[in-house]
């Protein structure tokens, strides 16, 4: 059976300080997920736990008790309301979420390749290709090394713009289809998530072979998709069903493809 658009579990709202829609409300986000037919949603506004140290320049409103103001989520019938959260890793490659902490949400994405955040996740501003590929590289293997709950665990836009300044089409390309199986394969190992958010409707044959590489090659490896449109607005989510259904076409994925969250 082909792989259906029935979830998106990466949405912030205005609980994310770089979320600047008004609109961009719980209540909106489920009322999307209605209208979608979705029968899961999840909110993952990021966060980093205060108690986890850091030598970075941290933002402290995105502490726990600022995450958690959402709740109670707002519910709807057919559609489960998940409780989520986005955190990153630092520049020494520490997460940002206590492992007290990780049973109180259902599911956690954790950013690796926000490379554009100097002195938080990288040390300093990364100039050249070849210094994005090493740490989309190092970044992930250092988070496979980590003692977390996998079957929870999400890993974000991994093609994202954020690696290199718009330039992520001269990153990928440098990062070796033998780089790729191995770091995909233990992903595969540990159960977690591999995000998809990629809008592949509209991309030039070239676009599509140079950003959609790596998830072929998870695929390859064994790897479960989630969906997860990163909506920071409203007018993001316009659209958004179908690009979901685009990506999962193209990856020619089915339903034993797809990431399950088993929540109780």
């Amino acid at each position: 059976m082909r792989y259906v658009a029935d979830h998106d579990y990466h949405i912030h709202s205005t609980v994310s300080l770089c979320c600047h829609d008004d609109s961009q409300t719980p209540e909106a986000i489920l009322d999307y997920a209605v209208k979608n037919s979705f029968s899961s949603i999840c909110l993952t506004n990021h966060f980093w736990d205060e108690k986890v140290e850091s030598e970075a320049d941290w933002c402290n409103e995105h502490d726990f008790s600022h995450v958690s103001s959402v709740l109670p989520l707002p519910q709807a019938d057919g559609v489960r309301f998940l409780f989520g959260a986005e955190t990153d890793m630092d520049f020494n490659n520490i997460v940002g979420i206590s492992r007290e902490r990780i049973d109180l949400f259902d599911f956690i994405i954790v950013s690796t390749t926000h490379l554009h955040l100097d002195g938080n996740t990288v040390r300093k501003s990364i100039e050249t290709p070849e210094e994005a590929a090493f740490l989309w590289v190092d970044k992930l293997d250092n988070l496979l090394k980590k003692d977390l709950p996998w079957h929870k665990i999400g890993i974000a836009h991994l093609t994202t713009g954020h690696i290199l300044k718009g330039r992520t089409h001269e990153v990928l390309p440098l990062i070796s289809d033998s780089t790729l199986y191995d770091l995909f394969g233990e992903c595969a190992a540990k159960g977690m998530g591999i995000e998809l958010n990629m809008k592949t409707i509209g991309m030039s044959d070239e676009q599509k072979e140079i950003f959609l590489r790596p998830y072929f090659i998870a695929k390859e490896c064994g790897c479960k998709f989630y969906l997860g449109s990163d909506s920071h607005k409203a007018s993001a989510l316009i659209g958004t069903k179908d690009s979901f259904e685009h990506v999962a076409e193209t990856l020619a994925l089915h339903e034993s493809d797809k990431f399950r969250l088993n929540i109780n």
